[in-house]
């Protein structure tokens, strides 16, 4: 009773929502009150009708059948058996209606409940519509049949009313017949809804990423539990209560220093900005995680701004792996070259020297092949690190000042070979966020074909300097130059200058397409100018990163 209530009177409830009992007490319920109704109105307009046996009849059987529906138990009985009560309701309303139409006229609407009940139940609608209609009929006419007057003119004057109620219960299965198909089309969707919902939150669950989901107030609606388990070695284990935010232990990588709330990811997400790989140290000593995260808003269907979502990847491991690799490479690169240097060098003076045996010059022949044999293999393996797979995936800090004099460093030795002269020209330090391997690499090359290039007696400058927020390197040399047209394709794979074509200057034009491919990685730029017989300068282009105010 209690649902049946909020569905007629509070409207919290929905119709198919109660029990069988319940949805057939609600539908025999407007013909027992109209007829209360009728009952009223006639006891003011005639109450003798109020004696009347068949007015009195049709009330009590009224009576009778919703009790009826309130004590059948409906549910255990086969569907459709409910039905049985709209066709009981003619009885009432014809009793009714004869006994009292000339007090109150239009009595025979009183069919339009049944009728209406009887076709929009659903339930084989293309029969009940008809025997509806054909049991309005019945109503009107058996009075007819009862006083003797089943005379033509009176059985068509009777035809309006059943027409009338053929019509509304036709127009009711109509619309019944579509209501059901979009709540059966409403409740399948709803399911795949659910399927989906379901399927994604176990996604989400499953990822090795955390996800957290902000709607566009900025409060959170979603937290996988990866991110719970990221983001708790930065919870401090003595934190408590309103102070804990300002104790998260919350870095920049590569910086000890904590960064205020509003430099966090999530913080800057929620001013709108967007984030990719970004690194940052959550905890501090041995249980420290680092994270790359990645923020992106997103819109509802109108395309408003519907929220944020932030994904954090537990890189920890690959960041030790990038910097063990780091530390190895750069064994490679300047251990290795500078003595190999050496030795290339040393060997070189000896050759010159017009004493030397023809043993002796064979031996420091192999010594030095050998030599450059060992130089090749090193920038095989440095090529290789920086075009693999995860080549340039993880960005750290980087000062790019530094790497710039490491690399005219290791590239001295080779300069003082040629009689080339080497400057290194720096502007203070260049924080970058970058993959120091690449970025060596690509220094290594540029310094590499600028001697190259260059003849006995000029000299390289190699400097790098701080150009807005950019950290910005230039080769420059003073040797051959290249020609103007040839200054797109020398970026290309294979790509060589025409003036180089044919000579004994070795090179295979693709270290420039590699330099290119690298520095566009980093989001920077890589360039040339040049002036044949006045000399050639690269310059390279990268962001600086962005420090904690």
């Amino acid at each position: 009773m209690e649902k049946l209530l909020d569905v007629l009177v509070l409207g919290r409830g929905q119709f198919h929502e109660l029990s069988m009992r319940g949805r057939v007490l609600l539908s025999q319920l407007p013909l027992n009150l109209t007829m209360l109704l009728v009952c009223a109105v006639v006891a003011f307009a005639d109450p003798r009708k109020l004696s009347d046996t068949g007015f009195v009849a049709g009330q009590v059987i009224s009576v009778v059948i919703f009790a009826l529906c309130a004590v059948i138990p409906w549910n255990r009985l086969p569907y459709g058996s409910f039905l049985v009560i709209p066709f009981l309701d003619f009885l009432p309303v014809g009793l009714v209606r004869s006994s009292a139409s000339d007090a109150l006229t239009g009595l025979g609407l009183l069919a339009v409940f049944p009728v209406m009940w009887l076709a929009g139940s659903g339930y084989r609608t293309r029969l009940m519509v008809p025997l509806g209609g054909a049991a309005t009929l019945v109503m009107v006419w058996v009075p007819l049949a009862i006083a003797h007057t089943l005379d033509p003119r009176s059985l068509a004057a009777e035809l309006v009313t059943p027409f009338m109620m053929l019509a509304i219960g036709v127009g009711t299965s109509v619309m019944t017949a579509s209501s059901m198909a979009q709540q059966a089309r409403v409740e399948e969707l709803l399911a795949r809804s659910e399927t989906r919902e379901r399927l994604l939150d176990t996604v989400l669950e499953t990822v090795d990423v955390g996800v957290l989901v902000l709607d566009a107030d900025g409060k959170g609606t979603f937290a996988n539990s990866k991110q719970v388990e990221v983001y708790a070695a930065a919870v401090p284990a003595d934190g408590i209560g309103e102070e804990l935010e300002s104790q998260m232990m919350i870095y920049r990588e590569g910086s000890d220093e904590p960064l205020p709330p509003e430099q966090w990811a999530v913080e800057r997400a929620l001013a709108g900005e967007e984030i990719e790989h970004e690194l940052f140290t959550l905890g501090r000593g041995t249980a420290a995680r680092t994270v790359s995260v990645t923020v992106r808003g997103f819109s509802d269907a109108s395309g408003s701004h519907a929220g944020t979502v932030v994904a954090s990847a537990d890189v920890t491991d690959v960041v030790m792996a990038v910097r063990a690799r780091d530390r190895f490479l750069s064994v490679m690169s300047h251990e290795f070259r500078t003595p190999i240097g050496n030795i290339l060098g040393y060997a070189e003076m000896v050759l010159d020297d017009p004493l030397l045996s023809p043993a002796s010059r064979g031996d420091l022949q192999v010594i030095s092949r050998n030599a450059e044999h060992v130089n090749q293999m090193v920038d095989d393996i440095l090529a290789a690190a920086v075009t693999g797979p995860a080549a340039a995936a993880i960005r750290l800090p980087v000062d790019f000042a530094a790497l710039v004099r490491e690399a005219g460093d290791s590239s001295g030795p080779a300069a003082h070979r040629r009689g080339i002269g080497l400057d290194v020209r720096l502007d203070g330090a260049l924080p970058i966020l970058g993959d120091r391997t690449g970025l060596a690499r690509v220094l290594d090359n540029l310094i590499s074909n600028a001697i190259k290039y260059s003849g006995t007696g000029t000299r390289v400058v190699l400097s790098a300097s701080r150009e807005g927020g950019w950290a910005q390197c230039t080769v420059q040399d003073y040797g051959i130059g290249i020609p103007a047209g040839d200054l797109e394709q020398i970026f290309t794979h294979f790509g060589r200058s025409s003036n180089v074509v044919g000579t004994d200057i070795p090179g295979t034009g693709l270290g420039l397409a590699l330099a290119k491919e690298v520095v566009e990685k980093h989001r920077g730029t890589i360039s040339c100018t040049s002036e044949v017989g006045v000399g050639s300068t690269f310059t390279v282009r990268l962001p600086l990163r962005r420090e904690p105010v």
